[in-house]
């Protein structure tokens, strides 16, 4: 074992911070996709977003979740007016997410032939439809949420680019993180219940032992619950917005 640690915990680290970067990428990425096509067919004006790496994987979550939360009171808008227009029936096919191929082409076809005269193009309505039921700002909302109590949420994005050894140093105690979110009551009682993966009182006691490569075993296994969180989070917000892509696609491949 060397003084820094076994190299597993280190490629573990670095490997988990990685998948943080590029969740938090893919997340701006996916959002920028479906701004561009309600851009394009609504005419609306979403600005394009940027990750800050300067800025916590946090505040840029928070700030990708104001963005969503402009474009879903605009979604939703628009979705009453196709609510009007559109049967039910059709209407409840378009967010059926286990759909096949043919099955969207048959939709398609059918909504274009019966409102061909009402909507001009059907890329802006159905996106409009997938994009108020997909609830993007929410699933946002809901991993910061579970994220709050693990410091890898506080590390700036560019950080998570740094040797394991910066990681490490870079990562912020626990209490610096949730002291921001104080709970109270029963709220409180039960966060109490629940163990820190990685508690500075482990922490320090690694390091007065003299046993610093546990410093990465610890940074790892902290960074990897966070994964487990936004990662499949990130893939399910990019399974929302590919089904916009794949109805647009099949809408100017088989109508235009």
């Amino acid at each position: 074992m060397s003084f820094f640690g076994p190299e597993k915990d280190k490629e573990r680290l670095l490997s988990a911070s990685r998948t943080l970067y590029d969740c938090v990428y893919m997340f701006i990425s996916s959002t920028n996709t479906i701004f561009r096509m309600l851009n394009q067919f609504l005419g609306t004006e979403f600005a394009i977003l940027t990750v800050r790496e300067s800025l916590s994987i946090k505040e840029n979550l928070q700030l990708l979740g104001s963005a969503l939360k402009e474009m879903q009171e605009a979604v939703e808008l628009k979705d009453q007016d196709i609510q009007q227009i559109v049967s039910f029936p059709l209407y409840s096919k378009i967010i059926l997410p286990s759909a096949s191929t043919d099955d969207k082409i048959r939709l398609v076809r059918d909504i274009y032939g019966q409102y061909k005269g009402v909507f001009t193009n059907l890329c802006g309505p159905i996106s409009v439809v997938l994009m108020k039921h997909g609830n993007l700002p929410g699933q946002v909302d809901a991993v910061v949420r579970e994220l709050l109590n693990n410091p890898a949420i506080s590390l700036r994005v560019g950080d998570l680019l740094l040797t394991h050894e910066e990681i490490a140093k870079a990562l912020p105690e626990p209490n610096a993180t949730s002291s921001q979110n104080k709970p109270s009551g029963t709220d409180k009682v039960r966060l109490q219940s629940v163990p820190s993966i990685f508690s500075i009182t482990n922490f320090m006691r690694v390091c007065f032992r003299g046993q610093t490569s546990n410093v990465f075993e610890l940074a790892a296994d902290c960074l990897e619950e966070a994964v487990k969180i936004l990662q499949p989070a990130c893939e399910n917000f990019q399974r929302t917005v590919k089904m916009a892509e794949d109805y647009v696609t099949l809408i100017i491949d088989k109508l235009q």
